[in-house]
């Protein structure tokens, strides 16, 4: 099910999930589809359509009293002819119409095909509306700032060492997922290389345990670079869970 816009593809996504209709909600993904998740520490991956639908079940929301849910409006944060990040989220409502919880993602879609779907969802997690994410922003935007200056420096070793595994990226109709620092390192090894210029780095959807970072980078060499960095807390501290990156 192409849509002709990411908009448009993200407002079928709530409509089908209220309608727990399992196949027309399938058919909003671009495939291989993930969902990475700080707040859990997970990721789901998903190959077809039909390996989504199979998967999908409303118990668990059910068990919370869900009857409904409402999704924000979105903002473009990143955009290309067939790649654009999407800043959303959602709030679930019970039958009395009072929220359950809410939640922050940003949603990878890619234009594939003939149209747009949600390759990707990176989920804050832990989102409260009011709470001060000042300690999670300053923590989140510390970790984003080392990988770069690592980058920059070509010490591609020490911008492994900052993520955490396993790792996710997502590409134009692909997902990668890096099991180790090493198998990270290869990727960046095989990306072109220029120091930035300039850079832009900022947090806009916080989470207790959840980032989403924003960057616009100029390389030296002009090229020009958009990416969403995921940065969760785990066990260890501050880690890159997931990136997706839209190369100039």
């Amino acid at each position: 099910m192409p849509f002709e816009s990411p908009e448009a593809a993200y407002g079928a996504f709530f409509t089908h999930f209220n309608a727990e209709d399992a196949a027309a909600w399938a058919g909003v993904m671009s495939y291989p589809h993930t969902r990475v998740s700080a707040g859990s520490g997970t990721s789901a991956f998903y190959d077809t359509p039909e390996d989504y639908a199979a998967r999908a079940s409303w118990d668990r929301f059910k068990a919370t009293g869900w009857v409904r849910t409402q999704g924000i409006e979105p903002v473009r944060v990143h955009e290309s002819p067939d790649k654009v990040h999407l800043a959303g989220g959602w709030t679930r409502f019970n039958a009395q119409d009072e929220p359950i919880v809410s939640n922050r993602v940003t949603y990878i879609l890619t234009h594939l095909d003939a149209g747009w779907g949600i390759q990707a969802r990176f989920g804050t997690d832990s989102f409260d509306e009011g709470e001060d994410g000042t300690p999670s922003e300053r923590a989140a935007l510390d970790v984003v700032a080392r990988h770069l200056d690592a980058w920059d420096a070509h010490d591609l070793a020490a911008c492994a060492a900052i993520a955490g595994y396993p790792l996710t990226e997502v590409r134009v109709g692909a997902v990668d997922r890096y099991p180790d620092p090493a198998a990270y390192e290869e990727a960046l090894a095989a990306q072109p290389w220029s120091p930035t210029a300039d850079r832009d780095v900022r947090a806009y959807q916080l989470g207790r345990t959840g980032v989403n970072i924003a960057v616009t980078a100029t390389l030296e060499d002009g090229r020009r670079e958009q990416a969403v960095f995921l940065v969760a807390l785990r066990d260890e501290g501050w880690q890159i869970a997931a990136r997706s990156r839209i190369a100039g």
